[in-house]
């Protein structure tokens, strides 16, 4: 696999300072670091980069870092003085993978930096092939019938996100913090306005492609086959498939087992309704039959 330092990483910012700045911090990452000063002259350069940093102030005229939409590209990290929370959520939805405040310490910035530019998810194969939909890693593109789907940065890794664990229920939590970059606390509407789109666009919920996109209220999304057969053979990435958990769904095993250990016990104690009619007429029976004795041995009395 190809490591970070065979191949460049590029700088943009307004002025000499920054540039010197991302150079120092990133030191320990990349051995080859390309300063632009800005988007468009990065996206005209012939030179082929494994991953961008961008440092966005306050100070300049621009409201939001501008992402660019070079082709090839793994990583998009924004560095910014910024920390207003439509500034973070417009850049990481204009595809952004990462974004970095830039008051901390320079020691904290190098370590996020680092962890951001790792290849750790990254894996050889370039597409990913769930029929009938084929992922382009490296073009960030989804194809349906040999058609590109129009897909947003962020629509696109929301949903190759769910196909890359279609078999099993992915979180909100884990959502937010894996495709956008956010706290897991933070308001999970986002989530669902990224589905509602995705479903349309990629025929999640019709029978020709197979799929449905399941929401489960307050938990999470799941990919469901619906077709005739299941055809996850077709050549793609191999993606482990953990089963949820209850912790995943909010729940320690001890509760599960303490709510499995209550059922039993209701059950167990839920009085049998044929039964407990048998016993009430045998009673009945027997109250009748004393009844009659006491009667008998009345008369019986009274003639002696």
């Amino acid at each position: 696999m190809e490591s970070m330092e065979k191949k460049a990483v590029a700088v943009i910012a307004d002025c000499s300072h920054d540039h010197r700045f991302l150079q120092h911090q990133l030191a320990s990452v990349s051995s080859q670091v390309l300063a632009f000063n800005d988007v468009s002259s990065f996206e005209n350069t012939g030179e082929q980069v494994n991953a961008v940093v961008i440092l966005h102030r306050r100070s300049t005229a621009a409201q939001y870092p501008k992402i660019p939409k070079k082709i090839g590209v793994n990583r998009m990290v924004v560095l910014s003085d910024c920390n207003n929370e439509q500034t973070v959520v417009k850049a990481l939805e204009s595809g952004a993978h990462h974004f970095i405040l830039l008051n901390e310490s320079d020691a904290i910035i190098q370590a996020r930096l680092k962890a951001s530019l790792r290849h750790h998810t990254l894996q050889a194969q370039r597409e990913l092939c769930v029929e009938p939909f084929t992922f382009n890693l490296e073009r960030r593109t989804v194809m349906l019938d040999g058609k590109v789907l129009n897909l947003s940065p962020k629509e696109y890794e929301f949903a190759y996100y769910l196909f890359s664990n279609r078999h099993r229920v992915v979180v909100n939590a884990e959502l937010m913090t894996s495709v956008w970059s956010l706290p897991s606390s933070m308001d999970a509407r986002r989530i669902d306005t990224a589905a509602c789109r995705v479903r349309k666009k990629m025929e999640l919920h019709r029978n020709e492609t197979g799929w449905c996109l399941k929401r489960l209220r307050r938990v999470g999304y799941e990919l469901q086959w619906q077709g005739e057969k299941r055809r996850d053979g077709a050549p793609g990435i191999a993606i482990s498939t953990p089963e949820i958990t209850a912790a995943q769904l909010g729940l320690s095993q001890n509760s599960a087992l303490k709510n499995s250990v209550k059922s039993q016990a209701a059950c167990s104690n839920k009085p049998d309704n044929k039964h407990h009619g048998s016993t009430i007429q045998t009673h009945k029976k027997q109250a009748a039959s004393n009844d009659a004795n006491r009667a008998d041995t009345t008369r019986n009395v009274e003639s002696a």
